[in-house]
């Protein structure tokens, strides 16, 4: 066992020595320090261990760092400054001093320290990618605002695709209706991430405009029902007409091949009289 390490009123085991601060990590049966600023000094002999939950820093379950998912990083990173009282600092502007510049505002001082936590716990909370965007900036507020107009500048360009490809949904006839259908919500639920979600009508609506011309009827008769439509009500009735269609086009007689062709053939070549033999004499 390695060296031990006083984590509040007791010396906690060290699992795992390095010579860098950083690297230090503090295990016991009761916990475990993750990060370097939970370990204020080390030697050789152990450690002396803060519990940064009461200096803004983290002192609970981490969320995944922002990548991608601005929106849910953003729920979480809120709820996570309010829990550390750090969030007024994303929320307002430095207030202005209220004592001459020899002497130091208390109000000042506060909010200062508030921006400062906010900044640190906001700039660890990003992949490397977005990294730039929050430490150079000065403000807790500044790094907010910045990473939510990066995001929400490639969120309206990705809702604009999606609505276009909604709108211009289209079944070629060749598509099954359970994946056309599934393919439809799936447009539904990125819209409805990226804050402009889709109701039921309007999708059912898109759905049917997209048919081919063998559910034109079907389709006639739910677009002028009064209540509004409901997709998987929509998606079953669409199922029906399917499956009878497949029923029906597997109980006619197809012929042989050679006689297809022929048919085919006749279709395209109009009738000749002039090409007609006699059957006794062989004359046209």
């Amino acid at each position: 066992m390695g060296p031990a390490v006083a984590g509040g009123n007791r010396r906690l085991p060290c699992g795992c020595w390095r010579d860098d601060g950083a690297g230090i990590a503090v295990c016991s049966g009761v916990g475990r320090a993750f990060y370097a600023p939970y370990v204020v000094s080390a030697a050789l002999c152990g450690a002396e261990v803060v519990d940064m939950a009461d200096h803004g820093g983290y002192g609970g379950t981490r969320f995944e760092q922002l990548d991608n998912n601005y929106k849910v990083w953003a729920a979480y990173q809120r709820a996570q400054l309010k829990k550390e009282k750090l969030w007024a600092a994303v929320v307002t502007d430095r207030p202005a001093s209220s004592s001459d510049d020899k002497k130091s505002d208390p109000v000042v001082d506060a909010w200062d320290a508030m921006n400062e936590a906010a900044l640190a716990t906001t700039q660890m909370s990003v992949k490397l990618v977005h990294l730039n965007t929050v430490t150079s900036v000065d403000t807790a507020k500044e790094a907010w605002d910045a990473l939510k107009v990066m995001f929400e500048a490639r969120d309206n360009a990705q809702m604009l695709r999606l609505m276009d490809e909604l709108s211009s949904l289209k079944n070629g006839g060749d598509e099954i209706i359970i994946k056309f259908a599934s393919r439809a919500k799936m447009l539904r639920d990125e819209l409805a991430m990226l804050g402009n979600p889709v109701d039921d009508n309007t999708l059912a609506l898109r759905v049917l405009a997209g048919l081919p011309a063998e559910y034109g009827m079907l389709r006639t008769v739910l677009e002028n029902k009064d209540a509004k439509l409901v997709m998987s009500d929509v998606t079953a009735q669409l199922l029906q007409v399917e499956q009878r269609s497949i029923s029906f086009g597997a109980s006619k007689p197809s012929g042989s091949v050679k006689s297809q062709a022929f048919a085919a053939a006749a279709l395209k070549k109009p009738f000749d009289q002039n090409s007609v033999v006699c059957f006794y004499c062989n004359k046209k």
